[in-house]
């Protein structure tokens, strides 16, 4: 039995005697992995349609290790391999599909994927900014995953809060969840801006259309950061690569 599907090249390791194994994200069933026969040999045509970052298309046998038959480029995201700022934003960006199994939503992870692949192999935008993109991303994909926080009442009793947001009022942040209201406080919840809730909630909403000309103040950068480690650090429990895209922040 085989199938074919569209796939994004993540990551390839030695495999027994000259084959390699690929880790590929595809919209059906995520993150999926198959043998390529003979990949490490020079000449092996599968192998040179694999490069890291590209978006191929594939046939793919299954058996009780997946193997591919057949494999053609559809983009080439060869900017990311050729610069070595880029080349470390999109292995982090690589590696949250690769440490995490996602959630129900796989389709819009791949089309996330593909949408930070095209803005960070896009010369024409700065690596600033590329930077506030990659961390935009880090909340929409956790989002997906299943890791939406709550900014619109709190997380506890549910009330609304979104009037005192309007008003421009401060709120508490817990990690992992979302924000709560004065009566639930506690010891482990953060100070956060209304400021902030507001923009969180328009960067996860927002289509990449609003987001590629997007700018912020020193002051709010500042807090976003904070609030993203707390968040980052609550979904993954080990340190990453990843994380680091917050202190480049």
């Amino acid at each position: 039995m085989s199938f074919k599907t569209e796939a994004f090249v993540l990551h390839s390791r030695p495999w027994k005697n000259a084959d390699r194994l690929y880790s590929l994200f595809t919209p059906q069933e995520g993150l999926i992995e198959v043998i390529v026969k003979s990949a490490a040999k020079s000449g092996n045509k599968l192998a040179g349609h694999l490069l890291p970052f590209s978006r191929v298309k594939v046939m793919i046998g299954r058996g009780r290790l997946d193997h591919l038959a057949g494999a053609s480029v559809v983009i080439d995201y060869a900017n990311l391999r050729s610069d070595l700022r880029l080349l470390s934003l999109s292995s982090s960006v690589i590696e949250l599909f690769l440490a995490s199994d996602g959630g129900a939503e796989k389709i819009k992870e791949f089309e996330l994927l593909g949408e930070i692949l095209f803005f960070l192999n896009n010369q024409e935008i700065s690596t600033e900014h590329k930077l506030i993109l990659v961390r935009i991303f880090l909340w929409k994909y956790l989002s997906l995953a299943g890791w939406r926080p709550q900014l619109d009442s709190c997380v506890i009793c549910q009330k609304d809060l979104s009037a005192g947001l309007s008003a421009g009022e401060a709120g508490k942040y817990m990690p992992g969840r979302g924000i709560i209201c004065r009566e639930h406080q506690n010891v482990s919840s953060v100070s956060i801006s209304g400021e902030l809730i507001k923009f969180l909630q328009f960067i996860i909403r927002a289509d990449w259309g609003q987001l590629d000309s997007l700018s912020i103040s020193q002051n709010l950068n500042k807090e976003w950061l904070k609030i993203s480690q707390i968040y980052y650090q609550t979904v993954y429990d080990k340190p990453s690569q990843s994380l680091k895209l917050f202190i480049y922040g």
